[in-house]
């Protein structure tokens, strides 16, 4: 117990906002992203995988959300029988969570980018490669909120 609230409910948090923040904010980019791609698609059919491909990446924040609020019920014991491992803080994994839930955001960002692709690839679809490397490139900073929830989560002994 910590204070009035209780670990569970700092670990259930933890994993709620890990998970809905990110999941929220995909859909957002991709929804952005997918009405540009079926006005292209509309266009030129020819098109549409290409486009499908961008338009997927900026869901990719909301499937890194998940892994880490999978990752904190499971490594702290919470899932599967609710009983906490030793020495688990429920605050310190809420704070362990910040990095997963904040990479969120970079799906918003990455989907104004890949919108931009889509734009230029109704264009000149020759620059597919060129709007896949910018949309990737938002995609780094995405992994490395994953990895430091991950980083922390190991520090604490929670996984």
């Amino acid at each position: 117990m910590n204070g009035l609230v209780g670990d569970e409910v700092w670990i259930a948090l933890a994993a709620g906002l890990a998970v809905a923040i990110p999941g929220i904010l995909s859909a957002i980019g991709v929804g952005m992203t997918g009405v540009a791609a079926a006005a292209v698609s509309a266009e030129d059919p020819k098109k549409f995988s290409k486009l499908f491909v961008l338009e997927v990446l900026p869901g990719t924040q909301g499937i890194y959300g998940f892994v880490a609020g999978f990752l904190i019920l499971v490594g702290t014991g919470l899932l599967g029988g609710g009983v906490l491992k030793e020495g688990i803080v429920g605050l310190a994994v809420l704070a362990a969570a910040v990095p997963a839930i904040l990479q969120g955001f970079t799906a918003y960002a990455q989907g104004k980018v890949a919108t931009a692709g889509v734009s230029a690839i109704a264009k000149r679809p020759e620059i597919f490669g060129q709007a896949i490397m910018y949309t990737v490139m938002v995609e780094l900073y995405a992994i490395l909120g994953l990895l430091a929830t991950i980083l922390i989560l190991v520090s604490l002994g929670a996984l």
